[in-house]
């Protein structure tokens, strides 16, 4: 059985509006993850993983007919889904084949996505073990028992059937790495500029699921609970991408790197133990920083730790549940500077509650922290948040268009709490990167950081593309 697996096309001008230079694209580890497991089952498997090869739909279209696909899986999050859709419709005109759908907007939203008929089947939530038994039951044809199926939802005689949702892998040791080999070379994404200092980057992932109840976050994918891979597990893979792949810098994308600090320790005294000399960064929570943990993680090659901070005001810190206060802030990144890690922290606005004062207060407050960078955002309401459904109820909820999602300088807001208005957030959010990034210690102070003419490189780039804010 031939296996296409298909991330849609999309651009950095699409996702990033003004900010496209320091938009992020990475390698889909979803879809890897997917590659790896089937074609170690047996499968024959392609992977066009779209934006970074450019790809129009077409071109998918001519890719998938030369591979001749028994299967078509596409993944997709919320902002992608509409071209998801146009894909589908345009691949069911060209190849006789069953559509899978998966991803996070299937997820968060499995009978709405599926009511679009160009989609034969969803995998909803975690889909190694998923994908596999529904194959099994796809080559027995007729006879298939797609009932027997845990974490499906399918289309039978006009009815959507849903299963019963499948539980989480306990063990991801056993889940084999990213099928990298099927991707397009590292060095065609483009990582966040401020973000690395060395590239080619390649990503990983360490651990899923998240404890915390932020209700601007979906976790239906890898749920509430807090799974991780091995030390030596995590360490065999940074050797891969290494050594295979020409990785210059490793970024973990964990929600929470640092949930187990003693974890992390462990992580950092395999990577020194095996005399791995690389720079990587993470992604981290206030709650868990610890001074033994940043000196290790000092000396196995961390550089920058991104915080999501979210807001400056402890009011609006306790509406959207973000278990953290101001003082925790001001703690955690005067420890992780102490260490020689910079600090790089991320915020919304236009949150629950939210007020002119409020967002100023977030401004001043990310002003007052030792941070290296400092992303700002309008507040997106995705499908399956405790947001979400507040907003409708409270009808907070504005233009629900999902292809107008995800991008850092949208053109219209999704979210707008009561008392504010549309072009005020705006105002905020230009006022946000004007007043962070030109004031005259803070740009001395990236000058002197930079050690390499790649870093350089990057943050000219990003100067010139917050100029434009």
């Amino acid at each position: 059985m031939k296996v296409l697996l298909i991330y849609p096309p999309w651009s950095l001008e699409e996702e990033f509006g003004k900010l496209a230079e320091v938009g992020n694209l990475q390698q889909p580890l979803g879809i890897g993850y997917l590659g790896a497991v089937l074609e170690k089952e047996g499968y024959e498997v392609k992977i066009i993983d779209a934006p970074p090869l450019g790809y129009s739909i077409s071109q998918i279209i001519d890719g998938a007919r030369e591979f001749g696909p028994d299967v078509v899986g596409i993944s997709c999050v919320t902002a992608d889904f509409y071209k998801a859709k146009k894909m589908a419709l345009e691949i069911e005109k060209e190849i006789d084949c069953p559509i899978i759908l998966g991803g996070a907007h299937l997820t968060a939203t499995p009978y709405e996505a599926m009511s679009e008929r160009c989609f034969d089947f969803g995998v909803v939530g975690e889909g190694e073990i998923t994908l596999l038994e529904l194959l099994k039951e796809m080559k027995k044809g007729k006879s298939g028992n797609f009932e027997s199926v845990r974490g499906i939802i399918f289309r039978r005689d006009g009815k959507i059937i849903r299963r019963l949702a499948r539980p989480f892998i306990e063990n991801l040791d056993t889940i084999p790495f990213p099928a990298r080999h099927l991707m397009p070379s590292l060095s065609l994404y483009h990582p966040t500029p401020a973000s690395y200092k060395k590239l080619p980057v390649a990503s990983m992932i360490t651990s899923r699921g998240c404890p915390f109840q932020c209700v601007f976050c979906d976790r239906a994918i890898f749920g509430n609970v807090y799974r991780f891979r091995s030390p030596k597990n995590v360490v065999d893979e940074m050797e891969v991408l290494i050594k295979d792949f020409g990785a210059g810098e490793i970024r973990f994308w964990d929600d929470t790197f640092n949930f187990y600090p003693k974890r992390v320790i462990e992580i950092c005294k395999a990577i020194l133990k095996r005399k791995i000399e690389i720079p990587w960064t993470c992604l981290g929570r206030v709650n868990f920083i610890q001074d033994e943990m940043l000196r290790w993680m000092k000396k196995a090659g961390c550089w920058q730790i991104s915080f999501g901070i979210e807001s400056g005001n402890e009011e609006i810190l306790k509406k959207i549940k973000k278990s953290i206060t101001k003082e925790m802030v001001r703690q955690a990144l005067s420890k992780t500077k102490k260490a020689g890690i910079r600090t790089r922290g991320f915020f919304m606005l236009g949150l629950p509650g939210e007020t002119v004062k409020t967002m100023q207060d977030t401004i001043d407050f990310a002003k007052s922290l030792p941070l290296d960078v400092a992303g700002f955002y309008v507040t997106i309401p995705f499908p399956n948040t405790e947001l979400y459904q507040k907003a409708k109820e409270r009808g907070e909820l504005v233009n629900p268009d999902y292809s107008e999602y995800l991008m850092n300088f949208p053109e219209k807001i999704f979210y707008l709490p009561k008392g504010l208005k549309e072009e005020v957030i705006f105002d905020y959010l230009n006022k946000a990167y004007r007043e962070f990034y030109f004031r005259p210690k803070f740009l001395v102070k990236q000058l002197v950081q930079i050690r390499r003419w790649q870093e350089l490189v990057a943050k000219f780039k990003a100067f010139l593309a917050i100029k434009k804010v």
